[in-house]
């Protein structure tokens, strides 16, 4: 019954409400069994499919026009008050002692680009690009997370620069931007090199925090030498495209070295704990979950298999992703454990709203039936709430004390988009047509969209992460969207954990660059932009004019994009079958 269930697509709308009046444990699995009895097929016409999908265009631009008319070039927008804060700083750790002169980065206009580009509009995608190429510089003296810095920024102009650029999908040529040079590329990798400060070789794990300007400049404090494993795990897709797209590959080496170095330190029962000492390496909470500090890993190791091709990334998804359906799972939630025990570590089962990406992951990796029944007992949560509430003690049915915030979430609304491209059940598209409602009636302000301080009250807090427009929006826009280039070519690419698309290309596939040299190892540190041009694109030694470094920059690249240009064509020239990356036509 329940594999025909989910296969055939046959789950009734009308056995949605009545997940609330079963058990949490086994109400989604008698919701799913007990469609089989009811007669009324959830659908959902075009016309009222096409109108969600403009309620959450609205949406974006709502949001995205608040933050730009109040908050740009600021981090993020303030959508109570119509201030703005500059967030990246506090990313991850508590707000620094002193900001020192930083006034943002447009964190939410680089974390926006690529939603721009899957909605369609071109012209807006093309202005944030011009934009982001001729004002944003990393060269700042502040403490910034290393992870949250590489899946919003660095992982934001990775993907804005294949659209921008033409190397992303064939669907994606109507976004491509005139006159553009590779200029985001440059600033990735500007801000890669300094986040390779965080490295120190292979032998030990990356510092959680770095200093833009100097890594080495001051002594991390004692509670920033805690790392967690996604902060380790969660590096590779964003360093690798980045080697593969410069040839460097110092950045691919340093992410795959640490999570290598992650890996070994797994339970014999392949499972890992959330943070360890990097000073150490030894393990500090030793708590296995799929949830906050481990979740990310768990993506990573499957996606970046799909774009790199690394036979030991998929033995480490497999081995892991085993491990966690033996050990954590109960019924059609996933409980906490013992790495080292491999069992659960208590009695209850308590639900962590970053474990709701699971079910989208299991459906990339074609477990439909496991990721459909999680999936309803995450969503059992939203219709409870109107919001997922940060966490959930599922047997005594009580939220946590402290932890009842909704934040803006992205992880449900993206597990409903992934099942509902994997089975094209219609109920897929009225919960999402649920979460959008809920979000227009709790959220909403004069300004933007609010994060929920406490579902309990549905009081709001003065705050609009950046992931609200690059990831929650989007999945909910591609949920009731056919004809976006993202859902057109969805076969073309993964998404990153930040929801920034990455393409699926031949380029990626293989070895990658070669080995890096001692030299290069030795050159793990920050590098100056002007630094990274001259010893990557210019001629050695070439003096780069104060109030030249952009022009200089966009020059290098064009440069650079037109030897790649006649390498591929040499190589075609050689042997014409050979699959080789779609290259893009002259500017």
């Amino acid at each position: 019954f329940f594999s025909w269930t989910v296969y055939q697509g046959t789950a009734r709308c009308a056995l949605s409400r009545l997940a609330a009046l079963l058990g949490m444990r086994a109400g989604p699995v008698l919701v799913l069994t007990l469609s089989l009895f009811v007669r009324e097929i959830c659908t959902m016409a075009p016309a009222e499919r096409e109108q969600m999908r403009q309620t959450v265009e609205e949406m974006f631009y709502h949001a995205f026009d608040g933050y730009m008319e109040r908050a740009f070039p600021h981090d993020e927008l303030r959508p109570i008050s119509g201030g703005y804060t500059d967030a990246l700083v506090e990313l991850g750790a508590p707000a620094q002692p002193t900001r020192r002169g930083y006034s943002g980065v447009a964190l939410t206009l680089i974390d926006s680009l690529d939603t721009l580009a899957v909605i369609g509009n071109a012209s807006e995608f093309a202005r944030g690009v011009r934009w982001v190429s001729e004002n944003v510089d990393f060269d700042i003296d502040i403490d910034v997370s290393v992870f949250e810095t590489t899946i919003r920024l660095l992982g934001g102009l990775l993907s804005a620069h294949m659209l921008a650029n033409g190397t992303m999908v064939d669907g994606a040529s109507h976004v491509r931007v005139a006159g553009y040079g590779g200029e985001l590329l440059v600033l990735a990798r500007d801000l890669g090199e300094r986040l390779l400060g965080a490295f120190d070789g292979c032998e030990a794990l990356p510092r959680a925090f770095v200093n833009l300007r100097d890594a080495k400049a001051k002594q991390a404090s004692h509670q920033r030498l805690e790392q967690c494993s996604a902060g380790v795990g969660t590096l590779l897709l964003e360093f690798g495209v980045l080697s593969r797209l410069t040839g460097d590959p110092s950045f691919e080496h340093a992410a795959l070295c640490a999570l290598r170095l992650l890996w070994s330190k797994r339970s014999k029962f392949n499972l890992l704990g959330n943070t360890l000492d990097v000073r150490t390496g030894h393990w500090r909470n030793p708590t296995a979950t799929i949830g906050a500090g481990v979740d990310s890993f768990y993506e990573y190791s499957l996606k970046a298999y799909l774009v790199f091709g690394k036979p030991e990334l998929y033995a480490m998804w497999n081995a892991s992703a085993s491990a966690v359906e033996q050990h954590l799972r109960v019924g059609p939630w996933y409980g906490e454990a013992d790495m080292h025990k491999g069992h659960r570590r208590a009695e209850r089962v308590e639900f962590d709203a970053l474990q709701a990406f699971w079910p989208a992951l299991q459906v990339l990796a074609g477990e439909l039936r496991p990721a459909a029944a999680t999936f309803e007992a995450f969503h059992s949560l939203w219709r409870k709430f109107n919001a997922l509430p940060e966490r959930f003690d599922v047997d005594r049915g009580k939220l946590h004390d402290t932890l009842a915030y909704y934040p803006l979430r992205p992880e449900l609304a993206e597990s409903c988009y992934a099942l509902y491209h994997a089975t094209r059940d219609a109920r897929y598209l009225q919960i999402g047509a649920e979460m959008v409602t809920s979000l227009n009636s709790a959220a909403r302000t004069f300004f933007g969209f609010a994060a929920i301080k406490s579902v309990r009250s549905m009081a709001l807090e003065d705050q609009m992460p950046s992931f609200f427009l690059a990831e929650t929006l989007k999945y909910l826009y591609l949920l009731f969207d056919e004809a976006s280039f993202a859902n057109t070519h969805a076969e073309s690419y993964v998404f990153t954990t930040e929801g920034h698309l990455i393409p699926l290309s031949t380029d990626f596939h293989g070895p990658g660059p070669a080995p890096p040299t001692d030299e290069q190892l030795s050159a793990y540190g920050v590098l100056q932009l002007r630094e990274l041009i001259a010893r990557a694109s210019l001629p050695h030694g070439d003096c780069i004019e104060k109030g030249q470094l952009r022009e200089r920059a966009r020059l290098a690249a064009r440069r650079l994009e037109a030897e790649r240009r006649s390498e591929v064509e040499a190589r075609q020239a050689q042997d014409p079958r050979k699959l080789v990356c779609r290259t893009p036509a002259s500017s």
